[in-house]
């Protein structure tokens, strides 16, 4: 999570941000897992936004975990920016349902996940293929840069 990074000039060390953690799949660990995420967030800067990645990392995982497969894992890490990836190894996914450019009809039982992740966060970047899909979020200190 935080761990001291010495400084090459051999001044104080600064803190290194960054989580990395397979999904367990017991849902209370996945809990424990966003939690982690939301302190992480608010450590590197984004406590206004912090509900925000939590969300956005509940609905990556989610989805992972019902169109992917084991093992999924989520890397979390802050350089100014916030960012997180989701990696699963399933067998990809059709990018023609996933980049919606409206919300889901109210009636649609799916579909909500990803849309959510858009609305939230500043960048999102999903690589699929064969060996599995990754998504790739980030939050700026200057939205509008990413956005």
């Amino acid at each position: 999570m935080s761990d001291p990074d010495p400084d090459p000039d051999g001044d104080a060390p600064h803190p290194v941000l960054h989580l990395r953690e397979e999904v367990a799949r017991e849902p209370g660990r996945v809990i424990e897992l966003r939690e982690r995420i939301r302190d992480l967030a608010d450590r590197a800067g984004f406590g206004e936004r912090a509900n925000d990645v939590q969300l956005a990392v509940a609905e990556l995982i989610a989805n992972a975990q019902e169109h992917g497969g084991h093992p999924i894992e989520v890397e979390a890490w802050g350089d100014g920016r916030l960012i997180m990836e989701v990696r699963d190894s399933g067998g990809g996914l059709d990018h023609h349902e996933i980049w919606r450019r409206h919300p889901p009809a109210p009636n649609d039982r799916r579909g909500r996940g990803l849309w959510i992740v858009r609305q939230l966060m500043d960048v999102v970047v999903v690589r699929s293929g064969d060996h599995g899909t990754t998504v790739h979020v980030e939050l700026s200190p200057e939205p509008h840069l990413g956005a």
